[in-house]
């Protein structure tokens, strides 16, 4: 069964959502029409390729085309008034950015899959149904609507990169031209006119520098303020209802829809430190009087890898707390000589990642300070994260023989919890 076909068997509450993301942008008919071809194509791909983006575009006219064909046979007034709008709007607004398309197509897919999810989850009762009604807020939706929205912009922001790339190739061409005639003619008419349109060509360049480096600057400030603000508060909300859980709380859930935030920031972060390097190979082929890349792009670029080495550090979340297979109902506990397990999860789901990451399972020096014992750990603490330990792919690790043994000391009192 297409995705499609699943959305259109949801109950109405959650139809209403689906309703609120198909506008102008991305018509609801041509994603019923072309349903399966569709979710057939690679959308998030091509939201990073603009070669790619241009050709699924122009099947996607194709497609049009060819119900326009069929409607038309049927003799459809109504439907065939609807496929030429549409056929004439990604003609005309999606024509010089493919990409924007690519990257309204794939969240649309996305936000049908995270409402399908939702609708699948079971029934809660009373107390969890408050819970999650206060997780699944309007903050939340807020953070992903920003995080999509952070996402275009750094979308956007490359095709303005490759315009800077087009235009500086250009200059350079028309200036070793201009060099080749000078030594003819250095007074002449045309020669006089040439540099005077390299000049103007060169403050055009000023100005799209200027004008790129403003926006690689006004993103990285959207994510500082997303992750700062809003998505600190949804991790740590997800904790605290972890940690109700392992107390005998309702089920907590939401990890998900994290990760998809914490991939996109990443992908973000990513595409904006690849755009600052194309920055500086330009740099390198041509510079000038009050150039703003080596004065901006240094500062940008240290800011890009402090939001990335945060965003890392804070996507390593305990999955599933430690918890004994003779105790699971009070996963809080551990006992020493006692095996136990405990999973731990990357908020950031990049294939490039896989089997790169290592990690290791320590007691915390802190606690033992203060109760004046000290514990260590007996098993195979040190893995590497992989993929194949969760069902979505996620890069995760988990631990499933440690066990913790207490160190012999000339004080402190004996215990065994």
């Amino acid at each position: 069964m297409s995705q499609w076909s699943q959305v259109q068997q949801l109950e109405i509450k959650f139809l209403e959502q689906v309703d609120q993301f198909y506008d102008d942008n991305f018509p609801m008919e041509i994603r019923h029409l072309l349903a399966q071809w569709i979710e057939s194509q690679d959308w998030e791909a091509a939201a990073n390729n603009e070669a790619m983006a241009m050709i699924l575009l122009q099947n996607l006219i194709i497609q049009v085309d060819e119900q326009l064909d069929r409607v038309s046979q049927e003799k459809n007034l109504l439907l065939i008034h609807n496929l030429k709008r549409v056929r004439k709007l990604l003609q005309g607004k999606y024509h010089g950015n493919p990409m924007h398309i690519a990257v309204i197509i794939s969240n649309c897919l996305r936000e049908e899959r995270r409402i399908l999810a939702a609708a699948s989850m079971p029934v809660q009762g009373p107390l969890e149904k408050s819970l999650q009604n206060s997780v699944v807020s309007e903050r939340q939706r807020n953070v992903e609507h920003k995080v999509s929205a952070i996402k275009n912009s750094a979308q956007m922001t490359d095709q303005d990169v490759k315009y800077l790339e087009d235009l500086q190739e250009e200059f350079d061409f028309r200036y070793k031209t201009i060099q080749s005639l000078e030594q003819n003619d250095k007074n002449s008419a045309l020669i006089k006119q040439e540099m005077l349109a390299l000049q103007a060509m060169l403050n055009t360049l000023d100005y799209k520098r200027k004008e790129v480096l403003s926006k690689i600057g006004r993103v990285i400030h959207e994510i500082d303020m997303l992750m700062s603000n809003m998505l600190t508060e949804e991790l740590l909300d997800w904790k605290r209802r972890q940690q109700i859980a392992c107390i005998g709380g309702p089920l907590h859930g939401g990890l998900d829809q994290l990760q998809n935030c914490f991939t996109l920031l990443a992908e973000s972060l990513f595409q904006v430190r690849r755009q600052l390097e194309k920055l500086d190979e330009l740099l390198t082929r041509l510079t000038y009087d009050g150039d703003p890349i080596p004065v901006q792009r240094p500062q940008l670029l240290e800011k890009v890898n402090f939001l990335l080495y945060n965003l890392f550090r804070n996507s390593f979340v305990v999955e599933r707390q430690p918890c004994m297979p003779t105790h699971p109902q009070r996963p809080m506990v551990l006992k020493t000589l006692i095996q136990f397990t405990v999973k731990l999860r990357l908020l950031i789901k990049l294939p490039e990642l896989n089997y790169q990451i290592r990690v290791k399972a320590t007691i915390d020096k802190n606690v033992s300070t203060v109760s004046n014992r000290r514990f260590v750990l007996c098993g195979t603490h040190v893995k590497a994260m992989n993929m194949d330990e969760s069902a979505n792919g996620s890069l995760s690790v988990e631990f499933r023989h440690l066990q913790p043994k207490e160190m012999k000391t000339s004080a402190g009192s004996k215990g065994n919890e």
